[in-house]
Parts: structure tokens; C-alpha cells; sequence
């Protein structure tokens, strides 16, 4: 695993390891948004629990100083749970958006919108109808799994099976997809439509009809309350004990748990849980720059790209900087900066798994969760996830804890 980052909120870590309690009702493993939404619910309901974590946040990364997220980068109007967390900053305007291709670059009012206006009307109906499931879909998942939401609405299951690119070919959207849809999506999920499905396109062309806000996050008014049950530490394994669970953590020996709740990425749940698959990797490049962009790219807060192009997305930051998001290690600056200086760099590999159909249940064996944004990427879905969890366990009492099984017998839907 990687070698964990400081995180100035845990300070619980420092504690002498000899004064952790060992056996705990709930351990939560992963910091990140849905083992801190599972936490905060947890201590609402009074119920005891140990978070242990290697960071705050998780993908939810502030540059050093403190100007742009070098990670998730927005939130949605209709993020309910999670805009009660963050602060939220400017709105990001489509307007202010322009993208590129070899023919040049062009706005959202361009006249390739007006040549295409009946598949654009006919696009954003069947956006519309996604929102509507989609909203159900939220609120169905806070008392029962998301695969077992996505599963019990037909229409979103057929949706998170079918291809993107087959569902731009079953409704004729090619013009659309190709000149908006596309770079939109590449610059957000960094993947271009033929490795999406129909479900990831629609939820990542929500923004076209929910405003949506740079932000802040807030993770110590997150952990208010509870800073005490917060552990700095790496889990190297989650096995079966008696009738609850073993957790063996790099630095701070072991703890054993009735409830275990895993909200780490995808790669690391899949090494802790033994998980027969997850979706693919996707990874991305994010510099912090102080510079001046060259003309074309000088007239947008946001600049797009085409999905054959390796620069994902140009941003202008409220303090003057700019954001520049691409899968190369090594871009060429000079074509699109004056002048140029690399402030931070952060590589995510993976940023997230967005590839495939893959669909896993929540609880991967009895009393053991699993949460995030395994099946949705969204900060929202995986703060939701975490939600669901918590009530799994408020409404289980330590007299009912049944016999744990073995990690192999993880759970996925396909």
C-alpha cells in the first residue's frame, strides 16, 4: 500500500499504542467521505467505534496552499448530505467553458448546438427522466444497498449495464456525444464515452441541468465530537475471528471488532476482502501552475479537449492559478503557457475505478461492509453508502452478532 500522507487531523495517532483499546464494537477502515459519513452517523446514534485511517479526506485533496483540490474538484447542487460539510466557492459556469478540437475551439452556444438542437431537446429528456430515477435511487439507498437500489429500478439497471456507446447509438446522440458530451466526460471521469456506461454518462452530464460549486473541505468540523476514535495508521489485513473480525494495522498491532466497515479504495478493499472483481483503474495527472495561458486557452475558466487527447482539462483557480489536469507525467507546458511554474503535483493512480459493469453488495459477509464508491463515483453516492451502513449496524445488537465467514465469500453482482 502507499506509504500514508501527514494529516494534521488525526492526533489521536500519536497516542501511546498500548492505551487503544483492543476490542472494539465497530471498526471503520478508510477515511475518506463514506467512512466519514459512516462515523459521524455512528456517533450520532452513541454507538462506540474505532476509525482508522491513513488520512483524512481520502481523494478529497487541498493543494499545500489551501487554493485548489487536487482531487475531487465539485460539488452538485443536489449533494444534500455532503454540502452540509464542505464550504462551497464559486459556481463553475458552463458558459465559461470552452472546448477543443483540431477545427478549433468553441462555447456551449455554438452553432454546432443549434445544427443539432432536435438531439440535444431529445438528450436532455432523457436526462431528465435519469434525475428523476436517479433522486429515488439516493433515497432508496440510505435503507438498502446500492446494488440493491440499482437493481430493484429496471430502468437504471438497464443503464448501468449498456455501454455508453451503445446507448448514444440507440438514441442517435452521436453529434451531441461527439461535440459535447465527450470532452465534458474526459475531463471529468478522464475516460472517453466507449469505455463508459449508459449510467456513468447521465450522472456525469448531470452538471448540464444541476448547478455545480468548486468547495472547501471542512474535515474537522467533519470529525467534531469524535476526534478521539480517529487512529493515523495503515490496515494490512481484515480476517475472520471468532465471532467477529481481526484487524491488523502497519504500526499499531491488532484490533478485533463485532462490525467491520472497509471504505478504502477499490484496489486496497479488493486486497483486504479477497473481492473477485472491481471496475477498472483510472488515473490522472494534476498540476497547480502559476502562469499565463497563450490565446485560445486564456479565453475560459475551463478549457476541455477531444477523448483522443492526453490533456484532460484546464482550469482557472479564484486565486489567479491554474489547474491543469492530464494523464502524462511530463506535458508540454510551453503549448499552452507563456510562462509557467509547477506550485504542486499530485498523481493519482488510480484517481478512481470507473470501468465496467462490476456491481458490489454492501455487506460482503455478516457483519462486514463494504462502502465508497466502488459501484458510484460521486462524493455524494459514497457519503450516502456510508449512511446505509451505519443503520445496518445501529439496528444490530452485540447479542446478535453471528458467526463471521470467510473473506472469500465476498459478494458481487455482475
Amino acid at each position: 500500500m502507499a506509504t500514508p500522507e501527514p494529516s494534521p487531523t488525526l492526533s489521536p495517532a500519536t497516542r501511546a499504542v498500548s492505551s487503544l483499546a483492543r476490542s472494539r464494537e465497530t471498526i471503520i477502515v478508510g477515511g475518506g467521505i463514506a467512512g466519514l459519513a459512516c462515523a459521524r452517523r455512528l456517533d450520532e446514534a452513541q454507538q462506540p467505534f474505532l476509525l482508522i485511517s491513513e488520512n483524512l479526506g481520502g481523494r478529497i485533496r487541498r493543494s499545500r496552499d489551501n487554493a485548489v483540490n487536487l482531487g475531487a474538484y465539485y460539488v452538485r447542487a443536489d449533494y444534500h448530505h455532503v454540502n452540509q460539510l464542505v464550504t462551497r466557492g464559486r459556481r463553475i459556469n458552463a458558459r465559461a467553458t470552452r472546448r477543443h478540437d483540431p477545427e478549433g475551439c468553441y462555447t456551449l452556444w455554438d452553432r454546432r448546438l443549434l445544427l443539432h438542437l432536435p438531439q440535444a431537446a431529445q438528450f436532455l429528456t432523457k436526462l431528465l427522466a435519469f434525475r428523476r430515477h436517479y433522486e429515488v435511487f439516493k433515497a432508496n439507498s440510505v435503507a438498502m444497498s446500492q446494488a440493491q437500489a440499482i437493481r430493484s429500478d429496471p430502468h437504471l439497471w438497464h443503464l448501468y449495464q449498456q455501454p455508453a456507446s451503445e446507448f448514444v447509438r440507440e438514441h442517435r446522440f452521436d453529434a451531441i456525444a461527439r461535440d459535447y458530451m465527450a470532452p465534458g466526460l474526459h475531463g471529468t471521469t478522464f475516460l472517453p464515452l466507449n469505455q463508459l456506461t449508459a449510467f456513468s454518462l447521465l450522472l456525469g452530464a448531470l452538471p448540464v441541468i444541476v448547478p455545480i460549486y468548486e468547495f472547501t473541505f471542512q474535515p474537522d468540523a467533519l470529525v467534531e465530537g469524535f476526534s478521539d476514535a480517529l487512529l493515523e495508521d495503515t490496515v494490512t489485513a481484515i480476517t475472520a475471528h471468532n465471532s467477529g473480525y481481526q484487524i491488523e494495522t502497519q504500526a499499531s498491532g491488532s484490533f478485533t471488532a463485532d462490525f467491520v466497515v472497509v471504505a478504502t479504495p477499490a484496489e486496497v478493499s479488493q486486497q483486504l476482502l479477497g473481492l473477485p472483481a472491481i471496475k477498472g483503474p483510472v488515473q490522472a495527472q494534476m498540476f497547480e501552475i502559476a502562469g499565463t495561458l497563450r490565446g485560445r486557452y486564456n479565453r475560459a475558466d475551463i478549457n476541455l479537449f477531444p477523448a483522443n487527447d492526453p490533456t484532460l482539462a484546464i482550469a482557472r483557480q479564484a486565486n489567479g492559478s491554474i489547474l491543469f489536469c492530464t494523464q502524462q507525467q511530463t506535458p508540454a507546458f510551453d503549448h499552452y503557457f507563456n510562462s509557467w511554474k509547477v506550485i504542486e503535483h499530485k498523481h493519482w493512480n488510480p484517481a478512481f475505478n470507473l470501468v465496467g459493469e462490476t456491481l458490489l453488495e454492501c455487506e460482503q459477509a455478516p457483519n462486514l461492509y463494504l462502502i465508497g464508491d466502488h459501484n458510484i463515483c460521486g462524493l455524494e453516492d459514497a457519503y450516502i453508502s456510508g449512511l446505509h451502513a451505519a443503520k445496518r449496524i445501529t439496528r444490530s445488537s452485540r447479542t446478535n452478532v453471528g458467526a463471521a465467514r470467510p473473506m472469500s465469500s465476498a459478494r458481487t453482482t455482475e
